[in-house]
């Protein structure tokens, strides 16, 4: 792949390239987004606990993780910009800082309503992470490492889906639910001071004047970055109009009774996190293919959940071919996103595709709810099919795109 940059990002690129694959810096980034996202969930894995606790009910509880994804999609990118002139690396310690207050506010809170706005703290900070995060990861890596590094730092999603969120749940039956989020404003405070002390120093990849930003406005690269956006969004509502409702699926449409639930939903995460590994191995090696692939795997699956319901066997096997086709989809199209995005949109493509994913989770588990209550749940399956074999279709467009534009975008 031929990799353009400003002159700002020279010498990291050449410090990079005689620098041994960061091992260290990618597991710490990882670390911190599987506490972030294992954060955003938990209340979902607590809920009668903190439904208790706070005297409300599940549906105010469920109303901290929409509130959550609706400060995602508004605040993203204003954040980013906001912060496009700071040094990556202390915008990535402030932006985790920031969190771990959100997390001791949330500890702490009194009230409902006083949780409520630590939790839209917290949304804010996780989203300038999750945007800022990708660049600075992308800067200190050499382009060969590219896929493998992006795939251990968004790893940490997947861990904390297979991983955190159970054991949270398990936690908080021998203690009280406050202690999990004091012991994460713990852990993400000193993250902030490890990345802060010992991670390198990232300038902003575009420190340029206003009238060079508003070139990007004609970048090349704009058409399919947004192409990848909008795969990301489809991809995403999709999955969620069924994995929102995995549970009565299995019930209702297999037949299956509740016994069967958490096995089945630990073998999803374990073929997710095998997933992620596999695209970790893969990504640098076939970046052509890889994406659209997994994206075909995921349709045959969600697919086969669709059309053979009442099969025991093919459902089990389906399951595990979602997981790990979900588990290799994000390291992938962060991938190919920031290959793709010029140096310019590389800050705008990160805050872009976390907003994209949570209009399309927010989106996905709304119009599964809705199809839900008229349909049976194998139409769920089936939009969720529709939306992947769309996703493999948008990403073939995209790199026609990039072809077009003269860059090697997933290549």
């Amino acid at each position: 792949m031929t990799d353009t940059t400003d002159t700002a990002v020279l010498p990291i690129q050449a410090e990079r390239s005689a620098r041994r694959f960061p091992l260290a810096a990618t597991s710490i980034l990882s670390l911190a987004l599987a506490v972030s996202v294992t954060t955003e969930s938990l209340p979902a894995a607590i809920m009668p606990q903190m439904s208790a606790s706070l005297g409300v009910g599940n549906f105010e509880i469920g109303m901290l993780l929409s509130t959550w994804a609706f400060t995602i999609i508004i605040a993203s990118i204003p954040l980013t910009r906001l912060v496009r002139h700071i040094d990556r690396r202390s915008v990535v310690a402030g932006a985790l800082a920031v969190f771990a207050i959100g997390s001791l506010a949330t500890a702490i809170a009194p009230t409902y309503e006083t949780m409520l706005a630590a939790r839209v703290l917290n949304a804010g900070a996780h989203g300038l992470l999750w945007s800022v995060v990708i660049v600075y990861t992308t800067a200190i890596l050499d382009p060969k490492h590219l896929g493998r590094g992006l795939a251990i730092v968004t790893g940490g999603v997947t861990v904390a889906l297979a991983v955190g969120l159970p054991a949270g749940a398990a936690l908080a039956l021998v203690v009280d639910w406050r202690v999990l989020f004091a012991a994460i404003a713990v852990v993400m405070l000193t993250l902030a001071f490890t990345v802060r002390m010992r991670l390198p120093s990232v300038p902003p990849e575009s420190r340029a004047d206003e009238a060079a930003d508003r070139g990007t406005r004609t970048d090349a690269t704009r058409a399919p970055v947004f192409v990848l956006l909008a795969t990301a969004t489809i991809f995403a509502l999709g999955q969620f109009t069924l994995f929102t409702y995995i549970t009565p699926y299995l019930s209702e449409e297999a037949g299956l009774s509740s016994v069967w639930t958490g096995p089945l939903l630990t073998a999803y995460g374990a073929a997710g996190i095998l997933g992620l590994i596999v695209s970790g191995l893969v990504v640098d090696r076939w970046p052509t293919i890889s994406l659209p692939v997994t994206f075909a795997a995921g349709a045959v699956a969600v697919g086969l959940l669709a059309l053979a319901p009442e099969a025991t066997g093919v459902v089990i096997a389906a399951i595990a071919l979602w997981g790990a086709a979900f588990g290799a989809m994000s390291p992938l199209v962060q991938t190919a996103l920031m290959r793709t995005a010029s140096p310019q949109l590389r800050a705008f493509a990160g805050a872009a595709l976390a907003v994209a994913f949570n209009l399309g989770i927010a989106s996905g588990s709304w119009f599964g709810g809705v199809l839900g209550e008229v349909v049976p749940l194998t139409v769920n399956a089936a939009v969720a099919a529709a939306a992947s074999a769309a996703s493999v279709i948008l990403v073939l467009i995209a790199q026609r795109l990039v072809a077009r534009a003269g860059r090697s975008a997933v290549e």
